[in-house]
């Protein structure tokens, strides 16, 4: 009888250990709190961590700003990502992170339409969270990956990624930490930039674009490439009227440009690459700031083209009208910014190459030096 006893305690000692064991084995909640990213309250068995990307710097502002940065040039044979007619520039600029961050997105632009969708990467990142300082260098992958993507992308114009926020779910045993990573909406619930509210109002106003866009290329068919770049900077010169208000809510994208017909620099930057990319021309969104003839600097945005293998820049918002004096000027002054090398260009223009404060540098195409002939 003793023996059974001792058997029996022995027993349940012995479940106690596999129990506990098993418990042990069992995720548990695992917060950082040296961790710089603001934390989410999570549930009782998972960590949630957030990652919001960074304001846009001045050049969506117009704040007056004094260009502090050293310029980085790419040789202008580098290699360019292009993809269904999409020249993606600034896509081979990214690491591996930074990449599968823009290419989930590339892939989701349908989805995001709806301004909810969550895009899920899994255990992508998990071996990069599990290095030293890895959630730092996610931050900077993700901010790049949206940087990039939207001077690539013009036309995915309804996306706030203000209102966007990289997830971390981390799940902790005694094997170690294992970290799952989403892109979701905020708290605000929803990304689209105000004025839409439904994958409808997005669909609307891109079948709008696209017959415009389709209207233009049509126009242009026929001409040799210098030909479609000079009418189609002409087009918008003559188009659109520069929003002296600043406060409009598209004043800063296509649509404001190509249907509500009033924008400020960003807007006229974005609208020559949307154009350009539909017919095939190398072109690229560049920020930075410029100083006007009253000796102002204000943060400002253009283009860099590339014709007959070259590049040359373009500013269609300094080339209209009514940024350069009142009533009627000469044709001749509508393209004093059109096809500049950077003897001339760089006098008044000075790119920064960085999209948002305390994001990425990127490095621009180099410049041819003379002007085009």
């Amino acid at each position: 009888m003793k023996n059974r006893f001792l058997t029996f305690i022995l027993i349940v000692l012995i479940l106690g250990i596999i129990g506990g064991i098993a418990y042990a084995f069992i995720q548990y909640v695992g917060i950082d709190t040296n961790n710089i990213l603001a934390l989410v309250t999570g549930t009782n068995e998972v960590s949630n961590e957030t990652i919001k990307p960074l304001e846009p710097t001045g050049s969506s502002s117009n704040t007056l700003l004094s260009s502090s940065l050293d310029v980085q040039s790419a040789n202008q044979n580098t290699s360019t990502t292009v993809s269904s007619g999409k020249y993606k520039y600034y896509y081979d600029q990214l690491d591996s992170n930074a990449k599968i961050i823009y290419s989930a997105v590339e892939d989701n632009i349908e989805n995001l339409k709806t301004g909810t969708a969550k895009i899920d990467f899994g255990e992508q990142f998990n071996n990069l969270l599990n290095e030293e300082n890895g959630k730092e260098k996610l931050n900077v992958a993700y901010q790049a990956a949206l940087d990039a993507f939207g001077l690539d992308y013009p036309e995915v114009f309804y996306i706030d990624v203000t209102k966007m926020v990289l997830m971390i779910y981390s799940t902790t045993n005694i094997f170690g930490t294992k970290y799952e990573v989403a892109i979701e909406p905020s708290e605000e619930g929803n990304y689209l930039i105000e004025g839409f509210s439904s994958k409808a109002d997005v669909d609307t106003a891109l079948n709008g674009l696209e017959a415009i866009k389709t209207d233009i290329v049509n126009q242009v068919a026929n001409d040799d490439i210098y030909t479609k770049i000079k009418r189609i900077h002409n087009f918008l010169v003559d188009y659109i009227e520069y929003d002296s208000s600043m406060v409009r809510e598209n004043t800063r994208n296509i649509y404001g440009a190509l249907v509500e017909k009033s924008v400020v620099c960003e807007g006229y930057a974005e609208s020559f690459k949307y154009l350009l990319d539909a017919i095939g021309v190398p072109c690229v969104e560049i920020v930075g700031t410029g100083t006007n003839s009253a000796g102002q600097t204000e943060a400002h945005a253009w283009n860099y083209v590339m014709l007959n293998n070259k590049w040359y820049a373009i500013d269609v918002t300094w080339d209209d009208p009514t940024i350069i004096g009142n009533g009627r000027v000469p044709s001749s002054t509508k393209t004093r910014y059109f096809l500049k090398g950077e003897t001339n260009f760089n006098k008044t223009h000075f790119p920064s190459g960085q999209v948002s404060d305390g994001g990425s540098i990127f490095i621009y195409p180099e410049l041819s030096k003379v002007d085009y002939e």
